[in-house]
C-alpha cells in the first residue's frame, strides 16, 4: 500500500508538471502577471474558510462544553497541516486536534473525539450538498457531459442518503462498534480493558448531541456550508482579477465540481496531480483558457502551503523538537518485551 501511495504521489507531481509545460511557463508567467499586487487578495477567502470550519467545530460540542474559539482555530490549523500532507483520506490529523484540546484542557479527550468525529461528519454532510448544488446548476447551465454529471447527481444522492445512515449508526455505539472489532489485538485488547468508562463517555456524547443537540448541529452544519462558499469565492476573485468576470452561480458549480474531483484524490497526498488536473479541466468545460486553470491551480497550491506552514509552526510551538507523547498523554498501557510478543502473535494470526 506505502509503495502504492508513492507511485501515485510521484505520478502526480510528474503531471502536474507536464500541465505546466504544456501550457507553457511563459504565458504562466504572464497570467501571474497580469495579477500584480492584488494576486495577495487570492489569499483572504481561505481565511473565511478556517473562520468558519473553526466555528462549525465549536458548535460540534454539547452546549455545556466551552471551548475558547482561539484554540479551536489553531488546532484546526494543526490538524489541516497533517491531514494536507499525509496520505490518511483527509482524516489523519483529527486525533491531533482532540489531543491538543486535551493537552490545553479544554476539553476531555472523550468529548475532543466525538467532537472531531462530529464535525468531520457535518463537514462531509454540507460537501456533498455543495456538490450537490453546483451538479444541479451545471447541469442547468450547460449542455456538455449532460450523462456525466447526471451520474454524479446520482452518485452523491445516494451517498448522501449513506451518511444518514451513518449518522444513526454513530448513536448506536461507535467507540463501541471499533472496540469489538479491534480486541483481537492484544495491545488494543488491554487498551480498552483500562479505557471503558472513556470509549462509554464518547459514545454517550456522540448519541446525546445527535438527539438534544439540533441547533447545535445546525448552526455547525450552516457555518460548515459558509465555509465551503468561501471556497467558490477563490474562484471568482482569480476570474475577475485576469479579467474574466463570472457570476457567483458559475463559481460556485465551478468550486463544487473542483471539490468532487479533488475528494477522488485522497488517497494522494494533497491530491498532487488529480486536484490540479481537475481544476484545469473545470476552467477548460467552463470556457476559459488552460493557462488562467493552470494560474489558479498553482495560486491554490501556494495557498494551501501558507496555511501548512502556520499549521505546522503552531504543532512546532507546541510540542518543540520533541514528538508528541499520546502513551503518556492519554495513558496507554506501556508495552513489555512480553506485551510485544503477544501483540505480534495476535498480528501473526
Amino acid at each position: 500500500m506505502k509503495l502504492i501511495k508513492i507511485t501515485l504521489l510521484v505520478t502526480g507531481l510528474l503531471f502536474t508538471g507536464w500541465l505546466v509545460s504544456q501550457t507553457g511557463l511563459d504565458v504562466i508567467w504572464q497570467e501571474l502577471v497580469g495579477l500584480g499586487p492584488w494576486w495577495v487578495l487570492f489569499l483572504l477567502p481561505y481565511l473565511g474558510v478556517y473562520f468558519f470550519d473553526a466555528l462549525g467545530w465549536k458548535y460540534s460540542f454539547l452546549k455545556e462544553t466551552k471551548v475558547p474559539y482561539w484554540l479551536l482555530f489553531k488546532a484546526r490549523l494543526a490538524g489541516e497541516s497533517i491531514n494536507y500532507t499525509t496520505p490518511t483520506a483527509y482524516v489523519g490529523g483529527e486525533p491531533v486536534k482532540a489531543y491538543i484540546l486535551s493537552k490545553k484542557k479544554a476539553a476531555s479527550m472523550p468529548d475532543g473525539l466525538a467532537s472531531v468525529v462530529i464535525g468531520k461528519f457535518l463537514m462531509t454532510v454540507t460537501e456533498v450538498i455543495f456538490i450537490l448544488i453546483g451538479i444541479l446548476i451545471t447541469v442547468a447551465v450547460k449542455d456538455e457531459n449532460q450523462s456525466l454529471f447526471w451520474a454524479l447527481l446520482i452518485f452523491f444522492g445516494a451517498f448522501l442518503v449513506f451518511l444518514g445512515f451513518m449518522m444513526v449508526f454513530q448513536q448506536k455505539g461507535l467507540g463501541k462498534f471499533f472496540s469489538e472489532k479491534t480486541r483481537k489485538i492484544q495491545f488494543i485488547s488491554s487498551y480498552l480493558d483500562n479505557h471503558k468508562e472513556g470509549i462509554e463517555e464518547f459514545d454517550k456524547v456522540l448519541a446525546r448531541y445527535y438527539r438534544d443537540e439540533k441547533s447545535q448541529m445546525f448552526l455547525s452544519s450552516a457555518f460548515y456550508f459558509l465555509g465551503w462558499l468561501c471556497g467558490a469565492l477563490e474562484i471568482y476573485l482569480i476570474l475577475y482579477l485576469t479579467g474574466n468576470p463570472i457570476s457567483l452561480t458559475t463559481a460556485f458549480a465551478m468550486e463544487a465540481i473542483s471539490v468532487a474531483i479533488k475528494g477522488a484524490g485522497f488517497i494522494v497526498p494533497g491530491s498532487i496531480g488529480i486536484q490540479d488536473g481537475g481544476q484545469v479541466w473545470v476552467f477548460i468545460f467552463f470556457g476559459f483558457s488552460a493557462s488562467v486553470g493552470v494560474t489558479f491551480a498553482i495560486l491554490r497550491r501556494v495557498r494551501e502551503v501558507i496555511w501548512i506552514v502556520l499549521g505546522l509552526f503552531f504543532l512546532f510551538r507546541e510540542w518543540g523538537t520533541s514528538r508528541p507523547n499520546f502513551q503518556a498523554e492519554l495513558h496507554l498501557p506501556s508495552l513489555t518485551e512480553t506485551g510485544k510478543a503477544q501483540a505480534l502473535g495476535s498480528l501473526q494470526k
